[in-house]
């Protein structure tokens, strides 16, 4: 049987006589004995770590430690007959325990590296669920105290322990919420420090006998910690993960946050209408809501965002971020009929040689700056298209038809400057063809048709442009549009501008 198992079971064992008579000496012996194995336990999975994985369990070790102290101080001033009425030297261990286990779970939370968003998003959960958790604590077991009386100082002990374990219990929560790939040790660590709070809500409504003997309970559930600390995946509670790029909103999460509204509706529900116990309430309601609000607003925002990627990602080319033939084809429907316009189409002379020669490293490198190039020469609203290898096509809208050639030119000059890439520079040519809209095109029944074969009027200018040597050609005049329907005998294509190349 492995370690952890082992240890479990013996204190299982041990908390027996507990469980059986808590005032006897053989059940304090034993519940001794049980916290001194886990001590044991935890500085010696702590000893058996690499140094630079013992940040979180050197502050487990001195919080089980410091159990044992207050404990065992406990137990041997009751031998004595000593039993103070106010804060003990038990007491200073026992509340010491709590800081140590924050920064245990602090060490784990750095040491997983998660930051920014993701984080952000944790601590709102965890507000949210630790929110009810301390209204149910407060009515239950801090406004007794408070509205029962006595010294100070024993009135300040007596909140100081369940403040300690809801700030444990959002340890928990944390832990629980972080985006790791789950372990056994880190779910021993959740259900330790999550236990707690549920094991004082208990101790607090039943009855005296039934508390005492609760202690037991107590004890096996701090051994969870001591079975973590010598489980061989022990190691794993501090791996850095890849963090997920949308963390979201799973569907146990949202009804985690259900529950803690319910949970607040429920306790402002019990009786007991003291101002002390009605403002908490309000608070903490305030708190959930707003808190609620917020994170879905940030998990709709985060979906809309996602969207919206998505919808980037299926109109552009994933190389140089230029719009892809769908998108063009889009804006060049909606281009047809909206006034003057230019199309461009470009292919790249020399290409297949900088691939050949420099490798596709340095061609992805051409592209790019091809496509930045053309982007700098355009306005926002106009579309730089890449429809192939080496195949870019430009939409400018709003261009006097005058002004087409002279744009298509500095188009290609620019493209000629060298490229810089590893190692040296490349050079490439353009054959450019061109295709410049008047804004009087006639009504046809499908202007898809229209922009598809107005496209394929500029691709079969540039190569024109090719064939001859490179540079700008025009659209040729053509009687009719081939392949357009619903245009018979139609003598020409007015609005398409043929200029001399």
């Amino acid at each position: 049987m492995a370690r952890w198992w082992l240890l479990l079971a013996l204190c299982v064992l041990l908390a027996v006589p507990t469980a059986i008579d808590p005032t006897s000496l053989v059940g304090d012996v034993t519940y001794l004995l049980g916290l001194g194995a886990i001590v044991a336990a935890i500085w010696w999975g702590r000893a058996q770590l690499p140094p630079s994985t013992r940040r979180p369990w050197t502050p487990f070790a001195f919080a089980a430690t410091f159990w044992l102290a207050g404990d065992t101080l406990q137990r041997v001033l009751g031998w004595l007959g000593r039993f103070p009425d106010g804060p003990s030297w038990p007491d200073v261990f026992w509340l010491g325990s709590y800081p140590l286990m924050i920064l245990a779970v602090h060490r784990i939370i750095r040491a997983r590296g998660v930051v920014g968003k993701l984080a952000r998003d944790i601590v709102l959960d965890t507000i949210v669920i630790t929110s009810a958790a301390f209204v149910a604590a407060w009515h239950v077991l801090i406004a007794p105290e408070l509205l029962a009386g006595g010294p100070p100082a024993q009135v300040i002990t007596g909140m100081a322990y369940p403040t300690g374990d809801i700030a444990v219990f959002a340890l928990a929560v944390t832990l629980a919420l972080l985006p790791a790939a789950r372990s056994v040790p880190t779910g021993l660590i959740i259900a330790c420090l999550g236990l707690t709070l549920p094991i004082d809500f208990l101790q607090a409504v039943v009855p005296s006998p039934v508390a005492d003997r609760l202690d037991s309970v107590l004890l096996v559930v701090n051994a969870l910690l001591g079975a973590a600390a010598v489980h061989p995946d022990r190691v794993r509670l501090t791996e850095r993960r890849a963090l997920p790029a949308q963390h979201g909103m799973h569907r146990w999460r949202i009804v985690l946050l259900g529950c803690s509204l319910a949970t607040v509706s429920f306790v402002a529900a019990l009786p007991g209408h003291e101002l002390v116990r009605v403002v908490p309430s309000v608070l903490a309601s305030v708190v959930i809501s707003s808190t609620v609000v917020l994170r879905f607003y940030r998990a709709v925002e985060e979906r809309e965002a996602a969207e919206a990627a998505m919808t980037h990602q299926a109109q552009h080319d994933q190389l140089t971020g230029a719009a892809n033939r769908t998108l063009l084809m889009d804006r060049l429907v909606a281009a047809v009929r909206a006034g003057p316009a230019v199309l461009v189409f470009i292919d790249l002379d020399g290409f297949k040689i900088v691939n050949d020669t420099h490798g596709h490293l340095a061609g992805d490198t051409v592209l790019r700056t091809v496509a930045d190039r053309l982007r700098g020469l355009v306005r926002a609203g106009d579309t730089v298209a890449r429809v192939g290898g080496d195949e870019f096509v430009v939409l400018c809208r709003r261009v006097a038809p005058d002004g087409g050639p002279a744009l298509a030119d500095r188009m290609r000059e620019v493209l000629l400057l060298p490229v810089a890439i590893d190692g040296g520079f490349a050079s490439v040519g353009a054959s450019v063809g061109l295709v410049v809209l008047d804004g009087t095109l006639p009504p046809v029944r499908d202007d898809l048709m229209l922009a598809d074969e107005l496209l394929r009027r500029a691709d079969s200018a540039m190569y024109e442009a090719k064939r001859t040597g490179g540079g700008v050609r025009s659209a040729d005049l053509v009687p009719g549009v081939p392949g357009l329907p619903g245009l018979p005998g139609l003598p020409g294509l007015p609005g398409l501008t043929g200029l001399a190349g």
